[in-house]
C-alpha cells in the first residue's frame, strides 16, 4: 500500500522497438515517459471522480490528497498515491487506506490528544454523538474539537496556554442571560453508565422550573457529543486499484500513440 499504484513499461520496451524507424527508435523513451505520465493523470482524474461517487460529500482536503510522480525517459514508471502531509491534520495515507483496504483504521490527531491526557481510553476511537456540531461535510466541526480539547485539558505542552482555565469554564457554565446563551459543560465517561456509553457529553444548563429535569450531570439534560467505541470497521468503499486499472487499460495505448506523434513532430522540426 505504500507505494500506491506504479505504472511501468520498461518490459515492453524491447518487444515495441523492433517495430520503429530509428528515428521513432531515438524518441520513444520521450514518448514513453510522457505516455506514462499522462495516463497517470488520467488515473488521479478517474479517482477524484470515484472518491465523489463512494464518498458523502468528500471534503476538499480529500479530494486533494493525491498526487502524480512523472515518469523520465531514465525511470519509466509513474506514480498516483495519497499525499502524506504531517502539517495539515491527519495525513491522507492514514484515514483513506483504510477505505481503500477496509478493515480498521488508525487514530486521528484528536483521538491521541484523548488518550495522552486520560479522557479516553488506549485502545478506544471517537466517533460524533448526536449532540455534535457538524461542518459543511458531515464531519464533527473543528471549532467544537478544539473548544473540547480546551476544556478538558488536552493540549499537550506545546498546546497548554490554549487549555481552558477555571474562570473561563466557570464563564461558560454561567452563560448569557441577557443574549439569551445557556450555559453549559463537558463532561467524560470512561466506562458506560446505565444506559449512557463511554464518551464525552454535554450538559447544558437551565434555570427555573427546567432545572428539576437536569439535577445532576448524568440527567436529561446530559447529550453525546463525542461517543467511545472499539476499533470501526470499514469496508472497501475506495476501489482505488481497481479504477486505476482500468483507466490504464483504457487510456495508455491512445496517449502513447499521441505522445509519440508529438514527439516526431518536435524531431522533425
Amino acid at each position: 500500500m505504500a507505494d500506491g499504484f506504479k505504472i511501468t513499461v520498461r518490459n515492453k520496451l524491447d518487444q515495441v522497438e523492433r517495430m520503429l524507424s530509428d528515428l521513432e527508435k531515438r524518441q520513444l523513451p520521450f514518448a514513453m515517459a510522457r505516455a506514462l505520465t499522462l495516463t497517470a493523470q488520467d488515473v488521479k482524474r478517474a479517482e477524484i471522480a470515484e472518491m465523489q461517487r463512494a464518498f458523502d460529500r468528500p471534503t476538499k482536503y480529500t479530494l486533494n490528497s493525491l498526487y502524480v510522480k512523472p515518469a523520465t525517459k531514465r525511470d519509466l514508471r509513474a506514480w498516483v498515491w495519497l499525499k502524506y502531509d504531517a502539517g495539515k491534520g491527519t495525513p491522507a495515507d492514514k484515514y483513506l487506506a483504510a477505505e481503500i483496504q477496509g478493515g480498521g483504521r488508525k487514530t486521528k490527531r484528536f483521538e491521541r490528544a484523548l488518550q495522552q491526557a486520560g479522557v479516553m481510553p488506549r485502545g478506544m476511537f471517537a466517533v460524533p454523538g448526536s449532540a455534535a456540531q457538524k461542518d459543511a461535510y458531515g464531519n464533527m466541526s473543528r471549532g467544537q474539537i478544539v473548544q473540547i480539547l480546551s476544556y478538558l485539558r488536552a493540549f499537550g505542552e506545546q498546546g497548554y496556554k490554549a487549555n481552558m482555565t477555571d474562570r473561563r469554564r466557570g464563564s461558560l457554565a454561567k452563560g448569557n442571560a441577557k443574549k439569551g446563551v445557556r450555559g453549559f459543560q463537558y463532561f467524560v465517561l470512561r466506562e458506560r453508565h446505565g444506559k449512557l456509553p463511554p464518551g464525552i457529553y454535554k450538559k447544558t444548563a437551565y434555570s427555573g422550573a427546567d432545572a428539576a429535569r437536569v439535577a445532576h450531570l448524568q440527567g436529561g439534560g446530559a447529550k453525546p457529543v463525542v461517543i467511545f467505541v472499539k476499533s470501526p470497521g470499514y469496508s472497501r468503499r475506495f476501489k482505488f486499484f481497481e479504477v486505476a486499472g482500468r483507466t490504464v487499460r483504457e487510456r495508455f495505448t491512445a496517449n502513447f500513440d499521441q505522445a509519440l506523434a508529438d514527439a516526431l513532430a518536435s524531431a522533425r522540426g
